[in-house]
């Protein structure tokens, strides 16, 4: 059993709800998750249900050798919101995550390493060219890169609904147990019921995308075979291109089969628990 806390942490907006895996065991050897725009890191990477095996991402990590602390960008899960929710945008979790980064300081951990899946990729990226001295080791996964095409249209509701329909649905049948679908959709919906539209909002008005020419910090990208379909998440560049232009000579672009947008949590999760490992543990 990995030691494990749920705490909140002061934010730019209020107070952030954080937690963490493997912590006391793994020293300096620990990585940062961020979310994507609909979920919270909670939900998103310590997913568990009665049946299922191996579906917590933090655990896998844990079993590796890797401690790891996610977090919920304000107005998410538990984390607290005192503005707009149309205002929580990438500069915004770039905040956060930046008060998160602060708070491993203060606890002694000075250079995490950093993952971030679909918007938590384009986070991740644009606070890594921000602050590559703040960083180890950064994975993409699955990363909505940013800039691009306008995505159209506006928000009308200043909250995302998550529903049940749309999760269960999310997660595509032909790459995730039945089980796993349901009980997804049913965390999801019930305790993290509307999720800012924020990103939205940054969306349709233009987005400001990762650069790779300023990762500086060991990068690998890692993709199920089934994502990055959709517009929003090309970007500017595909991303075979942005990986091309990255300026670090250390990367890696993985691609692994049998998985969509959700791949950590789907059919082929142990795999992409190793290869994020495998890379994390070269440093």
């Amino acid at each position: 059993m990995h030691s494990s806390a749920d705490l909140m942490i002061p934010g730019p907006d209020g107070q952030l709800s954080v937690r963490t895996r493997g912590l006391a065991e793994n020293g300096q050897n620990i990585c940062v998750l961020v979310q994507g725009a609909n979920v919270s890191g909670q939900a998103g990477y310590d997913f568990k249900f009665d049946g299922g095996a191996d579906y917590s991402f933090m655990d896998g990590l844990a079993d590796r050798g890797i401690g790891s602390v996610t977090f919920s960008i304000r107005g998410y899960e538990k984390s607290e919101l005192n503005s707009d929710p149309l205002s929580v945008q990438s500069d915004q979790a770039i905040e956060d995550l930046g008060a998160v980064i602060d708070w491993l300081g203060s606890e002694g951990i000075k250079a995490p390493h950093l993952l971030g899946w679909s918007w938590g990729g384009r986070i991740a990226g644009r606070y890594v060219e921000q602050n590559p001295d703040r960083i180890d080791r950064l994975i993409l996964l699955d990363p909505a890169l940013g800039g691009g095409q306008l995505i159209l249209p506006h928000p009308e509701q200043k909250y995302w609904d998550n529903t049940y329909d749309y999760f269960f649905n999310r997660l595509e049948e032909e790459y995730t147990e039945l089980d796993a679908r349901k009980a997804f959709a049913e965390l999801v919906s019930s305790t993290e019921p509307k999720a800012p539209n924020g990103i939205r909002e940054e969306n349709a008005n233009g987005s400001m995308p990762a650069d790779p020419t300023a990762i500086t910090r060991p990068t690998m990208m890692l993709y199920g075979d089934a994502a990055g379909a959709a517009n929003y998440m090309h970007g500017s560049q595909r991303r075979a291109e942005f990986f091309e232009s990255l300026v670090t000579p250390d990367k890696a672009l993985v691609v692994i089969p049998g998985a969509g947008d959700y791949a950590h949590i789907q059919n082929p999760r142990v795999r992409f628990q190793k290869a994020a490992a495998d890379f994390l543990l070269l440093s």
